[in-house]
C-alpha cells in the first residue's frame, strides 16, 4: 500500500485511492484468480490493476459506488486476460522424468525394435513428438492434450493423426514392423 502512495502525490487522491483499495483488493484478486487460477498470477493482475487505476484516480469521482466498482473489475479482468493469453502463448510442459523413460525390452529384437521406434519418434517435429507422447505414453485425453498445449480439441486429434502417418513413414522406411 505504501508503494501505491508514494506514487500519489496530492492528498486528497491518496485518500481517495486508500478507501478504493480496501474496499475492493479483495473482489479484484477473487475476479483475476477466477480467470488464472492460480493465486500468484492473481496477485501479480491485482498490482497491475492499481497502477491502472492510479493513473485513472483523477477520473474517479467517488471510490464506492458502482461506476468505480465497475471500472475496478474491468480494469482487473482487462489485465488477468491479458496475462492469461500471454501465458497461453507460452505454454510449457513439465518435464516428468518417470514417464519419459521406456519400459526395457526383453529379447535382442525388442531392443533394435524401441530403438527403431524411439529414433522414429525422435525424428518426429517436436509439435508431433509432443502430441504422441502427451496422448499415448502419458495417458492424457484429447481434450486434456488440447488444454496443455492451448489448440482446440479438433486440432489436436487431427494433429494426432497427422504425426501418427508420419510415424508410420518413418518406421516404414526404417523397416520396422509392428
Amino acid at each position: 500500500m505504501l508503494v501505491y502512495l508514494s506514487i500519489i502525490e496530492d492528498r486528497d487522491e491518496k485518500t481517495k485511492f486508500e478507501a478504493i483499495y480496501y474496499a475492493y483488493k479483495g473482489l479484484m484478486f477473487y475476479v483475476a484468480n477466477r480467470i488464472l487460477d492460480n493465486p500468484q498470477d492473481a496477485e501479480d493482475v491485482v498490482h497491475q490493476s492499481f497502477l491502472k487505476i492510479i493513473d485513472l484516480l483523477e477520473n474517479i469521482a467517488t471510490p464506492q459506488c458502482p461506476q468505480t466498482r465497475s471500472l475496478v473489475v474491468t480494469i482487473t479482468e482487462r489485465k488477468a486476460l491479458d496475462v492469461y493469453r500471454r501465458r497461453k502463448r507460452r505454454t510449457v510442459l513439465p518435464i516428468d522424468e518417470e514417464n519419459m523413460q521406456t519400459a526395457v525390452p526383453t529379447t535382442i529384437d525388442g531392443i533394435a525394435e524401441s530403438s527403431a521406434i524411439a529414433q522414429a519418434i525422435a525424428a518426429l517435429p517436436p509439435k508431433y513428438r509432443a502430441l504422441l507422447l502427451l496422448k499415448y505414453d502419458s495417458g492424457y485425453s484429447e481434450k486434456e492434450v488440447a488444454h496443455i498445449m492451448g489448440m482446440s480439441e479438433a486440432n489436436v486429434k487431427k494433429t494426432i493423426q497427422r504425426a501418427k502417418a508420419k510415424l508410420q513413414t518413418y518406421l516404414e522406411e526404417l523397416e520396422v514392423e509392428l
